[in-house]
């Protein structure tokens, strides 16, 4: 690291290309220059804040040790008010409070109200017309329940284990990045929740916040699990994987949809961007983790039943997930994956845990996906939504999601999770596809 001078911010502004890349982050100026074409990200956000204070952009996506990790500091600016990029700052007059809210659609409606558009846009935002992420919602539709009647519910027991970690519903916090977007303590607040609600929270690799203050945000005994990103430099990857195992993460999902970034015409407009990672085949996947840890890992990112039989061939689970429609327009949704897996490699569901992800908006959501063979259900945009207002909206969120289970399994006659199976849905796709 050379040593710190002052620098003229007319003097910044002249690095604004490829050949010299600079950018203010909190006063400081850092040279990106031999970085700017390996940002995970892409170049072009980069240089969209070349010669110019960078601080607000940057905060709301990464998390404090970024700069540590891959950036050198190279001049110091003087002190100044100017700030270029949005913050997602709440608004002063919002339309609906935390009080009136009654289902996780309300999250959404308020938030759009609390946020910044580029805020709500990158929470918001899915793939082309979007059209996945609308039919991630509605094709839960295609199962309809099959109720008991004349059983005896005195109470409801939702608790399962995933992976090994017992919990109190089958329902958790999913990895989706941008949390100090919704809230200026980010995602710590999601762990905290989780803790006093018994749900895991499956931390993301691209959180605001650090590994190390996810870790010291738990609760003694509470779990949480890593999601990975491999990087190009595999080495960052490593180093990231185990430190997460030092920090006692327990388990580890690799995402394995986001070789490139899907065409989000939504962020597109706000400027906004998400990463794009590396990746190799299954054969060096799995050896290549397994060399790491033997803790259980999830493939995130399966989205036929061929990929999920080769998860039960190589002693990983398969989690179902079409990267809540960012990725893929056209890409199946969860519970058509489900299906798929079900007529033609229904013996993955005896020797894995499934996962799934995707538009589930209600716990009757939950429970369709439980039946249908699911061991656990995350939910990512929806707890963020909730994350505006903070850490008890987190917990509200997971409240009403309990209540909607309990209430739809005591309609169904069900009292465990352990009980549901396919005796309790029937599948009518033209039900949904008709009115599409």
């Amino acid at each position: 690291m050379e040593s710190l001078r002052i620098c003229e911010r007319s003097e910044v502004a002249e690095h604004k290309s490829l050949q010299s890349c600079w950018v203010i982050i909190d006063q400081i100026v850092y040279d990106l220059t031999s970085f700017v074409e390996f940002h995970p990200g892409g170049s072009r956000i980069i240089l969209q804040y070349g010669g110019r204070d960078a601080t607000q952009a940057f905060k709301g996506i990464h998390s404090c040790d970024t700069l540590q990790k891959y950036m050198k500091i190279d001049v110091k600016t003087p002190d100044t008010k100017e700030s270029n990029g949005e913050v997602s700052s709440p608004s002063p007059t919002p339309k609906l409070r935390l009080r009136s809210i009654l289902n996780m659609s309300d999250f959404e409606v308020a938030a759009s109200q609390r946020l910044s558009p580029k805020a709500f846009a990158f929470f918001k935002a899915g793939a082309d017309d979007e059209k996945t992420e609308q039919w991630n919602r509605n094709s839960w539709q295609l199962a309809r329940f099959r109720p008991r009647v004349l059983r005896p519910v005195e109470s409801i027991d939702l608790s399962t284990t995933i992976l090994g970690t017992k919990l109190s519903v089958p329902f958790f916090i999913g990895p989706a990045g941008g949390g100090k977007l919704a809230h200026p303590a980010g995602e710590v607040l999601m762990t905290k929740a989780a803790a006093k609600n018994g749900v895991l929270h499956w931390v993301c690799n691209m959180a605001g916040c650090t590994q190390e203050e996810m870790a010291s945000a738990r609760a003694p005994n509470q779990t949480t699990y890593w999601q990975i990103y491999a990087k190009a430099n595999l080495e960052v990857t490593e180093k990231e994987i185990k430190r997460a195992i030092e920090l006692g993460y327990k388990g580890f999902a690799l995402t394995v949809d986001a070789t490139r970034a899907g065409k989000r015409e939504r962020d597109l407009r706000m400027e906004a961007a998400e990463a794009v990672v590396s990746f190799f085949d299954w054969d060096s996947a799995i050896t290549w983790l397994r060399g790491l840890t033997d803790l259980p890992i999830a493939i995130k990112g399966i989205q036929c039943w061929e990929d999920a039989a080769l998860c039960m061939k190589y002693g990983v689970h398969p989690w179902i997930s079409n990267h809540g429609g960012r990725q893929l327009e056209g890409a199946p949704s969860a519970i058509e994956t489900l299906i798929e897996i079900r007529q033609n490699a229904p013996e993955v569901f005896d020797k894995c845990e499934v996962i799934v992800d995707g538009g589930i908006m209600r716990g009757a959501d939950v429970v369709k996906a439980i039946a249908l063979g699911a061991k656990g259900v995350a939910i990512g945009r929806a707890f963020l939504y909730a994350l505006a207002f903070g850490e008890t909206g987190v917990s509200k969120a997971i409240q009403i999601l309990r209540a909607e289970m309990e209430t739809t399994m005591a309609l169904l006659g069900v009292t465990r999770i352990e009980d549901l199976n396919l005796s309790y849905v029937a599948i009518r796709d033209s039900a949904v596809r008709s009115r599409l």
